[in-house]
């Protein structure tokens, strides 16, 4: 790896991920596609290049393949490595139509905070994946979909059981 890499940067590249909800999709989890959380990150031989290990989205009654496309790390023309951190706001507000109030506006109620471990937290050390099996479980997605384009879904609540800072509830 060092002929590969001269030092790692003191800071990162964040991907934001917006997902917005009433209360009628208000739910205790996140609905992520593929490119929206980083793998393993395997890099064995320089030309070859970074690919990611094919985990699996495990549910109460079903799992499939959940085939994650950012890597964990990218590394610079002049060799920097700059870590992928990925964070999801979502945004839940109320419907007032549904309260009984005819102005049928839609406040912010409260605003979801989570943050994702990084590809390699969950494959390496302390392999995030192997301790908490169903952070990813089965997306939304219909089982004739490519098995590279499925969906998984974020448990907010494993996120809080792994450390309680990578996930937070806002009131507004």
């Amino acid at each position: 790896m060092s002929q590969i890499t001269n030092d790692v940067t003191n800071s990162c590249w964040l991907f934001l991920e917006i997902k917005s909800v009433g209360p009628r999709d208000d739910q205790d989890h996140a609905v992520m596609s593929h490119n929206q959380i980083s793998g393993s990150g395997r890099w064995e031989v320089f030309s070859d290049g970074v690919s990611n290990d094919v985990i699996t989205a495990t549910g109460k009654r079903a799992n499939h393949p959940f085939h994650c496309s950012l890597p964990p790390i990218y590394i610079l023309s002049d060799g920097l490595i700059v870590p992928v951190v990925i964070i999801i706001l979502k945004p839940v507000y109320r419907m007032l139509s549904l309260e009984g109030n005819d102005d049928g506006g839609q406040p912010l109620s409260r605003i979801n905070f989570a943050s994702v471990p990084n590809g390699l937290l969950l494959h390496e050390q302390p392999n995030y994946l192997m301790n908490f099996p169903n952070l990813f479980f089965p997306g939304k997605d219909e089982t004739k979909k490519d098995p590279r384009k499925r969906r998984c879904r974020v448990s907010f609540e494993i996120l809080s059981r792994i450390d309680s800072w990578r996930f937070r509830e806002i009131d507004c």
